[in-house]
């Protein structure tokens, strides 16, 4: 169960870095109360878990806005999973942003380093402004991607799974205090409330085509599928059925090499990673999530058509 919450949370991170747009770094004051939402985790079991994260180098914990107490602010965190390639994607988002609020706000034109050079002195004054946030956030991705080329060795996914697991078993009897707390601390259930029948809809997954689908997929090869049934409705249905490894092998096979296609299917997993920390059956899929995702991504950068 300790593992459980700990890669839960990870993946939020993960799954909310993929968004690629100013909302891709959790906040910590958003970020605790969705963790309490969605998986009952307390402030302090979350507390340890980010720690957990930090030390074992598979997520980098930013300072977005220091805490003001004549303002009644709070320090507000934000969380990064450690890869060179999601850092440089965050990068770009938001050196694009700071340059665009710059010109909002001065009516001039300027690159994000030309802004961050000429912000840097005044950035304990704009600090909780959104400037500021997008400012502190640029700042903070150079030196991530600095850090991680300098240092690749701690970045490793070797790394990471050996030290995850050194912080997991000093921290694991702390954890399942709190949860032993938390139990104890559960009143007697109560009779659920009868819940209305929700009113019908039709997927892909339901329509007489996805059965006439089926009969097609044990006798006939990808190809031939895709010629009846187009592209499209390929990767919707088997997207719904999380047959993210069986869209990788057709993807192998080279029969779907259009860029179009290559670049509609990145966007539908583009949803779908963003789904994966509120839904139970595709955190099962979280590595041939990721894997598809990255195989995507090549075949986009080679592809011609």
């Amino acid at each position: 169960m300790i593992r459980t919450n700990v890669d839960r949370v990870f993946r939020s991170i993960v799954a909310q870095n993929a968004l690629h747009n100013l909302n891709s770094i959790p906040h910590s004051d958003v970020f605790y109360k969705e963790m309490e939402s969605l998986y009952g985790l307390t402030k302090s079991e979350l507390d340890i878990i980010i720690s957990i994260l930090r030390e074992s180098h598979k997520i980098l914990v930013m300072e977005i806005s220091r805490e003001d107490k004549n303002r009644k602010l709070e320090k507000v965190l934000g969380y990064v999973d450690a890869d060179l390639v999601t850092l440089q994607k965050l990068k770009d988002v938001f050196h694009r942003a700071l340059s665009d609020d710059y010109e909002k706000e001065n009516g001039k034109k300027k690159t994000a380093h030309q802004i961050i050079r000429e912000l840097i002195p005044r950035l304990q004054y704009i600090n909780h402004t959104p400037l500021g946030r997008v400012l502190n956030k640029a700042i903070m991705l150079d030196e991530y991607i600095h850090m991680l080329e300098k240092d690749y060795k701690e970045y490793t996914e070797e790394w990471k799974d050996d030290n995850i697991q050194i912080q997991l078993d000093i921290n694991s009897e702390l954890l399942r205090d709190f949860t032993d707390k938390k139990k104890q601390e559960v009143p007697a259930e109560e009779d659920e409330p009868v819940q209305k029948p929700k009113a019908a809809y039709v997927r892909a997954v339901d329509t007489p085509q996805h059965r006439e689908y089926l009969e097609q997929v044990s006798s006939g090869s990808v190809n031939k599928l895709l010629q009846i049934y187009g592209v499209d409705f390929f990767f919707r249905v088997n997207l719904r059925k999380c047959n993210f490894d069986f869209i990788s092998q057709a993807l192998d096979t080279g029969v779907i090499d259009r860029k179009k296609d290559l670049m509609d299917l990145k966007e539908m997993l583009k949803t779908i990673k963003g789904n994966i920390g509120s839904d139970a059956e595709l955190e099962k899929h979280y590595d041939e999530i990721m894997s598809l995702d990255r195989k995507i991504s090549r075949l986009i950068s080679f592809s011609s058509k």
